[in-house]
């Protein structure tokens, strides 16, 4: 109990002040001056340079919008000769932020409701009706089973179902694609950004870019890297993959814009970077459910009033594009200003070809996400920052002081010289007084 009142009457009635001692050691200043020097690297360099810890920040407003542009044909024993624009193989014509372009295609044709033997399989295969469970159906079940087992061929049988007849037959995937012209369609992609704190907007089709310009110009990271136009095989080569491969049964591709900006330069000098990736990295070891695909159809009426479709089971490749980047403002007493210009938009070049194919139709599908900051000096965070990293200083400080009094030889010699205790002047004179 004495114990505890002692502890708590020196927690009340102590008062700590530090002392300054001068300690004449080469390693402890060496080292002091080491950690102040790392700390002030750190400050300087991570949180000014790198981080732009003395800025103010803004969330950016983007918006995509794309426009494909291509035309090919093609003549099969079910379709015949035909040709396919925009309006055939973009599905469907607007989306929000996305835009899905067909490149293969597995196509019934003349369905009608009715009843018809379902594709064979395990599950579906039978001998008699009593192989066959009315009412039933499966997950993969193309309708509802009647109960009779039909014959599907001269040879095979199989449960008859309540469908759409003839019902889809997608075990083969047609190769090489059904529109592999789709190599050379082209995709305009318009990006504009907006920071609504600092009043600033681009976009990435330029002030210099002409019209002339833009209707013959097509994306070159050497030649025209400031052209909004790609070739959508380019665009997959550039990923390191073939789109006549990935055509065929489809994939998702990524086109990064990245805006890299100094607020306080020139705007021509904020210029749009792009960069392109396959997401759906396809592992050859486990290669199940491959590609992107979807179902839709075409409804119309026959002359008798029966109702008729055109079932197409369309792959293709889903093009995603995504926005990054930051965009820094700095007082032109903070930085330099930096003139360069961007060059090479006047060349006019010739068109992409476009090349006529027969084959099957896929599509690709463009996605687009934004997410981008914009910063400019203030002296609120700055202050904050510098007020850290001054707090910061005193860690070398502290590391010091467990160095010396608790691990050199002289560590009982220098706490001596540290600490120092001190009675109450009123106290220590009274005490005088009585002697």
């Amino acid at each position: 109990m004495a114990g505890c009142c002692a502890v708590l009457a020196a927690f009340l009635f102590e008062y700590d002040t530090p002392r300054i001692v001068l300690i004449r050691s080469r390693k402890v200043g060496l080292m002091n001056r080491a950690v102040q020097l790392l700390i002030l690297a750190y400050v300087i360099g991570w949180v000014f340079v790198w981080e732009k810890g003395y800025q103010e920040t803004d969330s950016v407003v983007s918006s995509v919008t794309t426009k494909a542009k291509g035309v090919t044909v093609t003549n099969t024993s079910t379709l015949g000769f035909r040709v396919w624009d925009v309006a055939d193989y973009v599905i469907p014509a607007q989306e929000e932020n996305s835009l899905f372009i067909m490149t293969n295609m597995i196509i019934t044709v003349n369905q009608t409701q009715g009843f018809c033997p379902e594709l064979p399989d395990k599950t579906t295969v039978c001998k008699s009706d009593a192989n066959c469970v009315a009412g039933s159906s499966g997950t993969h079940s193309n309708g509802i089973a009647t109960g009779r087992c039909v014959l599907f061929n001269g040879t095979v049988k199989t449960c008859e179902v309540a469908a759409w007849c003839p019902v889809e037959d997608d075990s083969h995937v047609p190769k090489p694609a059904f529109l592999k012209a789709a190599e050379n369609f082209t995709l305009l992609v318009k990006n504009n950004i907006w920071y609504p704190k600092f009043n600033f907007s681009k976009r990435n089709i330029l002030p210099n870019i002409t019209t002339t310009y833009l209707k013959s110009c097509t994306y070159d990271a050497v030649t025209d890297p400031f052209c909004p136009i790609f070739r959508l095989g380019k665009i997959v080569e550039s990923a390191g993959h073939s789109f006549q491969d990935m055509a065929i049964e489809g994939g998702i591709m990524g086109i990064q814009i990245n805006w890299d900006c100094n607020l306080d330069r020139t705007s021509s000098l904020c210029l749009p970077s792009y960069s392109f990736r396959r997401l759906d990295t396809r592992d050859v070891d486990h290669n199940v459910s491959p590609g992107y695909n979807f179902r839709f159809a075409k409804y119309y009426s026959h002359l008798t009033g029966a109702e008729h479709r055109t079932l197409i089971k369309a792959y293709g490749i889903r093009f995603d594009i995504i926005v990054f980047g930051k965009v820094a403002w700095l007082p032109p007493s903070l930085g330099a200003l930096v003139q360069t210009q961007a060059s090479g938009l006047a060349r006019d070049k010739g068109p992409s070809p476009h090349l006529l194919s027969a084959h099957a139709l896929y599509h690709d599908f463009f996605f687009f996400s934004c997410h981008l900051e914009a910063g400019k000096f203030d002296i609120i965070p700055t202050m904050i920052n510098v007020g850290s990293g001054l707090a910061l200083l005193g860690v070398a400080t502290v590391l010091c002081d467990v160095i010396v009094f608790y691990c050199m030889k002289k560590r009982y010699y220098y706490r001596e010289k540290k600490y120092k205790y001190v009675e109450d002047y009123e106290q220590g004179l009274g005490g005088e007084m009585d002697q």
